[in-house]
C-alpha cells in the first residue's frame, strides 16, 4: 500500500456512500481517517496498514455484520469526531474509532439471543454481551500479532487505558446495554448534571456516541438506507431459517415467510432499535 494521505473523497460527511468503495480501497480509506484523525507521531504506519488488513480478514463473509459494515460505522464515527472538534479528549477518540473498527469481529450473522438459545461455545464463555465481548477479544487477539500492536509507542498508562475504553465502546454496542445507557444520560441532562469532567458521563456519551455510529444506516439517503436494509433481512433470514431448522419460531422480522414485517420493522428501528 502507498504512502497515507488524506482521502480524497468526502469521507468526512455522515453521508458518505460506503458502497462506492470496494473492500480494499475501504482499507485504503479507513488506513486515511485513522492518520487524518490522529497524525503518526505517535504510531507506526506499517503496524496501522497491517492491523487494518488483518481486521478486514476476520471479518466473515456474512450479509450485513462483514467489513463493509466495520468500514461503514467506522467511517460514521470519524466524521462525528471531524465535526465535534473538542468533546472527546484524543485517547477517547481513539477508543472510539478503533473501537467501531473493531465492534464487529468475527460476527457469524446470529445474535447474542441464538448464541444462548443454542448453547453455543461463546455464550458458555460470556453469558452476556456474547458477541461484543467476543468482538473485544479479537482485536486483543490482533493487536498481540507481530506487528500488528499500533498502540506501541503509547506509555503503560495509556496503553492500558485506551484498551480499557475500546472494550468499553465495544460492550456499549450491545443494544441491550444502550437502553440502560440512554435512561440514564435522558436523567442526567434532564436535572441539569451533566458535567464533562465526570468520567461517567464521559462513558456514557462514548456508549451512545457508539450505538449512533453503530445505526447510522437509518440516518443515511434513501438509496444508502434501501441497500443497508436488504443485507440486514438477509442475514435476519438466515437466522429464521437456522432457528426453524432447529424447531423454533423465529421472530416474525427474521422469519422470510413474512416480507411484509420489513417496512414496519425499519419504522420501528428508528423509533426505537431493535434488541
Amino acid at each position: 500500500m502507498d504512502s497515507v494521505g488524506s482521502p480524497s473523497l468526502d469521507v468526512a460527511s455522515y453521508y458518505f456512500n460506503i458502497y462506492s468503495l470496494d473492500d480494499m480501497k475501504k482499507v485504503r480509506y479507513a488506513v486515511s481517517m485513522f492518520s487524518e484523525l490522529f497524525g503518526m507521531s505517535r504510531f507506526d504506519q506499517d503496524s496501522i496498514i497491517r492491523f487494518t488488513l488483518t481486521v478486514r480478514k476476520n471479518y466473515r463473509r456474512v450479509p450485513y455484520h462483514n467489513w463493509a459494515h466495520g468500514f461503514s460505522v467506522a467511517n460514521s464515527m470519524f466524521s462525528i469526531i471531524k465535526h465535534s472538534k473538542t468533546i472527546f479528549k484524543p485517547n477517547e477518540c481513539l477508543a472510539l474509532y478503533i473501537g467501531s473498527l473493531c465492534h464487529d469481529l468475527d460476527h457469524r450473522g446470529k445474535n447474542n439471543k441464538f448464541m444462548l438459545d443454542t448453547e453455543s461455545p461463546l455464550a458458555s464463555i460470556y453469558s452476556t454481551s456474547t458477541m461484543e465481548h467476543h468482538h473485544f477479544n479479537q482485536t486483543i487477539t490482533i493487536l498481540q500479532q507481530e506487528g500488528h500492536n499500533i498502540f506501541s509507542k503509547l506509555s503503560s498508562e495509556e496503553y492500558k487505558q485506551v484498551l480499557s475504553n475500546i472494550k468499553h465502546c465495544i460492550l456499549a454496542t450491545d443494544l441491550a446495554l444502550f437502553f440502560p445507557n440512554k435512561a440514564r444520560l435522558a436523567k442526567i441532562v434532564e436535572d441539569d448534571q451533566f458535567s464533562w469532567t465526570n468520567p461517567e458521563h464521559r462513558l456514557l456519551l462514548e456508549a451512545i456516541t457508539m450505538t449512533a455510529s453503530d445505526l447510522s444506516a437509518s440516518a443515511k439517503p434513501w438509496e444508502l438506507q434501501v441497500k443497508t436494509v436488504k443485507v440486514i433481512f438477509e442475514e435476519f433470514y438466515e437466522q429464521g431459517d437456522a432457528e426453524k431448522a432447529a424447531g423454533r419460531n423465529p421472530i416474525p422480522m427474521m422469519d422470510r415467510d413474512q416480507p411484509d414485517q420489513q417496512a414496519a420493522s425499519q419504522v420501528c428501528t428508528i423509533d426505537v432499535p431493535p434488541a
